[in-house]
């Protein structure tokens, strides 16, 4: 299979290959989000997803590895997200403050960034994920970015030029690249460092900031333990030098010109004296042309996604798109189908016996990826996400294990006898289908079977006659779908109508709508019995 010539068949071992010449006696493979608001799949796909992929090259080729996530709740309170029940006016006296140290909007959570991180730890196993998960409040608190302070404070004339150079920046002469945590009012973002002698920073809470206000406090603090923190360019760089990372992404933003990453970059080499980890961009995800955003509440979390589907199809279509490319998930339009069907044909070519072609390895490598549990001898029961929102929908008061037998009845999955396991998978896709259905599904896609001709429906004779012909054929044998599919065509010429107005007349009978899911399957599902009753009323 690694015989056939291809550069990479998926992205991650290329960035694995380039990590694995590195000299390094462990790999660090690094993520990081502020539990400020909403964590949806697009951060996923940069700060969770993304990483474990490229730790899981590395170790498939024996090379240690270890994957971090770094919750940086040390960050300001600096809004409130849309989408909460709550009152503003209570959170607003922490605007300013650790995340770490404000209320969480929820009851039951003991903060503000306790809340938001939830939906990740909840999840990670579901995902397939298995992160070391650190906190940077506590990582300060605990004095782990003590050293590398003092390091920025003793160079601090170095970093103001680096700042200047990289962003186009104007700070003055004695600037310090250090923000004190006002032991008065708490905040961080409305103080400022004045001097520093190496043991004592002089400060003063008197910076007003859109979102708090200074409270007029004098001080001086020993720059440990927590009592003060890094600007985000620092902090980032700091970061890496402390847990020795040598790999991390982020969104294509940080990469600008002047940005976060080159800055970093230049900080961690020329104050820190160490190469920088490995960077490359992961580009945004939209969904139905909107870019997500965890402040505005335009989200679609991990739990979002695992009530309408598998946590694997997530990892295909993260593993499947370079991090280079959008990603424009169409979630509210037959389209999202495809995604489970590419996941389908990827679970398919895995399994296949015969000699692979070069999509099918790539296919079934991309497949590997996409795995949450250990990959089971047998190919696991298929059950195509399109059919499946059909049936829930034809038989909406069915218990699902029911629907199982109707599906085996007419030959919609690929085996009779099902083991337990067979079972639930499948009772589990028509969950999700369902819960789509309910939540995201267009109305184009969504029906109700008629019980009875719908009232005022206008069919010309020729239409009545050929949805009458096709009950006089059903009740006379049994069909197979495509022998089905070819008698609507006979039946069209015969009759002497376009095949456009026959399949509408059937759904307008059927569903009271124009279009449907596909009409000979339908019909067959349905029950001849059901067809036959509504087409001889017409």
């Amino acid at each position: 299979m690694k015989d056939v010539e291809l550069d990479h068949y998926v992205w991650a071992d290329k960035i694995a290959e380039q990590l694995s010449k590195k000299e390094v006696k462990e790999h660090v493979i690094h993520g990081m989000w502020t539990p400020s608001g909403f964590f949806h799949i697009g951060n996923a796909r940069a700060e969770l997803l993304n990483p474990a992929f490229i730790t899981k090259s590395l170790k498939n080729r024996g090379i240690k590895a270890q994957q971090q996530f770094i919750a940086d709740d040390f960050d300001d309170f600096d809004k409130i997200p849309k989408g909460l029940d709550i009152k503003k006016e209570d959170f607003e006296p922490y605007l300013g403050k650790p995340l770490r140290e404000v209320p969480s909007p929820v009851e039951g959570y003991d903060s503000w960034a306790a809340y938001f991180l939830k939906d990740i730890k909840d999840n990670l196993e579901k995902f397939g994920l298995n992160p070391k998960v650190l906190s940077s409040y506590d990582s300060y608190k605990n004095g782990l970015y003590d050293d590398v302070i003092k390091i920025f404070l003793n160079k601090a004339e170095d970093v103001r030029k680096i700042w200047n150079d990289v962003t186009g920046a104007k700070k003055q002469k004695g600037w310090l690249p250090v923000m004190v945590v006002c032991e008065n009012c708490g905040r961080s973002a409305t103080t400022k460092a004045i001097s520093w002698d190496k043991k004592r920073i002089e400060y003063k809470c008197t910076q007003e900031r859109e979102y708090a206000k200074p409270c007029g406090h004098k001080g001086s603090i020993v720059p440990e333990k927590g009592a003060a923190k890094l600007n985000w360019r620092l902090h980032w760089a700091a970061t890496w030098f402390i847990h020795g990372v040598t790999y991390e992404s982020g969104g294509k933003d940080h990469f600008a010109a002047g940005g976060s990453v080159e800055s970093g970059q230049k900080f961690i080499k020329e104050i820190l004296g160490r190469e920088g980890p490995m960077q490359t961009p992961t580009e945004f995800l939209l969904v139905d042309n909107t870019k997500l955003s965890g402040s505005s509440g335009n989200t679609i979390s991990l739990t979002d996604w695992a009530k309408f589907a598998e946590p694997e199809l997530l990892r295909y279509m993260m593993i499947s798109y370079k991090q280079n490319t959008v990603i424009n998930f169409d979630l509210h339009s037959n389209k999202f189908f495809l995604l489970a069907d590419r996941y389908d044909k990827a679970e398919q070519a895995f399994f296949q016996k015969e000699e692979k072609n070069k999509r099918e390895v790539q296919l079934t490598e991309i497949y590997e990826f996409s795995q949450v549990k250990e990959i089971k001898e047998k190919i696991p029961m298929q059950l195509n996400y399109s059919n499946a929102a059909m049936i829930v929908q034809t038989f909406p008061n069915k218990p699902l294990g029911e629907l199982i037998d109707i599906l085996n009845t007419n030959n919609w999955i690929q085996r009779k006898t099902l083991g337990v396991s067979d079972k639930e998978k499948l009772v589990k896709r028509l969950e999700l289908a369902k819960y789509w259905l309910g939540e995201h599904a267009p109305d184009e896609v969504k029906f109700v079977v008629q019980e009875n001709v719908p009232e005022n429906l206008k069919l010309s004779e020729k239409e009545k006659e050929a949805l009458k012909l096709v009950a006089s054929l059903l009740k006379e044998k049994d069909f197979e779908q495509n022998e089905l599919f070819n008698e609507f065509y006979t039946i069209c010429e015969k009759v002497g109508i376009k095949n456009t107005d026959f399949f509408k007349a059937a759904y307008n009978v059927l569903l009271d709508k124009d279009r449907g899911p596909k009409l000979a399957p339908f019909m067959l599902t349905l029950g001849k019995e059901k067809v036959v009753d509504l087409f001889e009323k017409i």
